[in-house]
């Protein structure tokens, strides 16, 4: 008997069956689709809320324990000023009130910022803000000398990163001299396209003169007499004001981690730090030990002056959402917020001690 002729197709019910069957099939299969894609978002998602936390939590620390470094110099009385002070480019300048802040003001910010902008960025409301400030070793610890007091040029190594305009700190451990660098070797200067030769290719030659310098914004020197000869032990310092703070970024719209350096604009620095809460520790009676926790709120100059360690709070969130639980994140000022948004959240909390105050 021939069975395939007697074939005449399926019924509705085995169709249907088979149907069913199918789709079954494929919803496991989807299932199983997205079950991977969500994890893999939730992988992606937590590696950059990791990279984002520790980046920043580790640059911030970094900053923190360098606060108020301004060289080996004893005191702020030991430093001598040749900045003109008369100068019209002073009065606008960061250097303003840079020899003031010598050995004070190492460490600052703004408590809950509301309707606050850095240069041209708003800062985010809520959050708080933390000013470093101190001074960078402009020739990374290679040696330099100055041939006698009177003379206007230095004799530095090769390596110091040095621009002519740049205010600079001259520091051993008897004294300082603060300064506008009028020219450098080779990379010109204050009124000329190049400054002294030097055959001797370890060092180069840089100028410290009197009078008047057409640099855009460089200060005028009132003096360049040094108070003594300065050998290989000194350093030569680029003093710098570092603002960080909380903005929306100008490319996603997100919350990133800004910075304000000396002299220039605000830059995003690590996206996806959606809050940074600080409170100073304060050393009030001189023991070495933290008396008492505080936001910047209400603390005047000498109480700030002296915070010897800072607690950071940072809140690094996914860039999309990854459909997470809910989340309650209660800030160092005792405020809650509710995240619902299905965003990945990590809170990273460190606290740093500010190496040049007080005893290590």
């Amino acid at each position: 008997m021939n069975l395939l002729g007697k074939q005449r197709g399926l019924s509705l019910i085995e169709l249907m069956i088979a149907l069913l069957l199918s789709a079954m099939l494929l919803w496991g299969v989807l299932q199983i689709f997205d079950s991977n894609r969500n994890t893999m978002q939730m992988q992606t998602a937590f590696a950059r809320v990791q990279e984002s936390g520790r980046f920043a939590t580790d640059l911030l620390t970094k900053e923190i324990r360098m606060a108020d470094y301004w060289g080996c110099a004893p005191d702020k009385d030991s430093i001598q000023n040749h900045l003109d002070t008369t100068d019209p480019d002073y009065s606008g300048s960061s250097a303003k009130d840079l020899y003031d802040q010598i050995g004070a003001d190492g460490v600052g910010g703004v408590d809950n910022a509301s309707g606050l902008t850095v240069g041209t960025v708003a800062v985010l409301d809520g959050t708080d803000t933390l000013t470093i400030r101190g001074a960078d070793d402009a020739c990374r610890g290679t040696g330099r000398m100055v041939p006698s007091v009177q003379a206007a040029a230095l004799h530095v190594s090769a390596q110091c990163e040095v621009d002519p305009g740049d205010v600079i700190l001259l520091t051993n451990c008897q004294s300082g001299e603060l300064m506008t660098v009028t020219s450098v070797q080779h990379e010109g200067g204050c009124n000329t396209t190049s400054s002294v030769n030097n055959t001797n290719n370890r060092k180069k030659t840089i100028t410290h003169n009197t009078g008047a310098c057409n640099q855009v914004g460089a200060i005028d020197n009132a003096t360049k007499a040094l108070q003594r000869q300065y050998g290989a032990d000194a350093r030569i310092l680029k003093p710098f004001e570092r603002t960080y703070f909380i903005a929306n970024s100008g490319v996603t719209g997100e919350p990133s981690l800004y910075v304000a350096d000396t002299g220039n604009a605000a830059m995003e620095l690590v996206p996806g730090v959606e809050d940074m809460q600080i409170l100073y520790g304060r050393d009030a009676d001189n023991d070495e030990v933290v008396d008492t926790w505080s936001s910047s709120a209400g603390l005047s100059a000498a109480q700030m002056e002296q915070a010897v360690a800072i607690k950071v709070q940072l809140v690094a969130a996914s860039d999309t959402s990854v459909r997470a639980d809910d989340l309650d994140v209660t800030d160092l000022d005792g405020e809650t917020t509710t995240y619902t948004d299905g965003k990945l959240r990590k809170i990273y909390l460190t606290t740093s001690k500010v190496r040049n105050r007080g005893r290590l």
